[in-house]
């Protein structure tokens, strides 16, 4: 299952970098990238941290791993909800 994860995580990677930068004025582009970048390795540090300790304390591991894959499935959620209402600059719908 993670091999399935990190292979598909490399295929998404790439057009959401390439939409994010295109949906920013050129000479922003660089500041764009950069706070990006940095949001993907402190969302995937403070996953790991909240991910470890939601296992470790738990009683029972499956219990401990079931609550991480709702919580992580509920953060996907929100996520793709209020990526809905983004638009693109000068775009409006009627």
């Amino acid at each position: 299952m993670s091999r399935v994860f990190v292979f598909s995580s490399r295929l998404i990677a790439p057009p959401i970098t390439a939409v994010l930068l295109s949906s920013v004025p050129t000479p922003l582009t660089g500041t764009a990238s950069g706070v990006f970048n940095t949001s993907r390795q402190v969302g995937g540090a403070l996953a790991v941290a909240v991910f470890g300790a939601l296992l470790a304390q738990s009683s029972n591991f499956m219990v401990g791993l079931r609550f991480s894959l709702v919580l992580a499935a509920g953060v996907a959620l929100l996520t793709a909800m209020f990526s809905l209402r983004l638009q693109a600059p000068g775009v409006t719908h009627e």
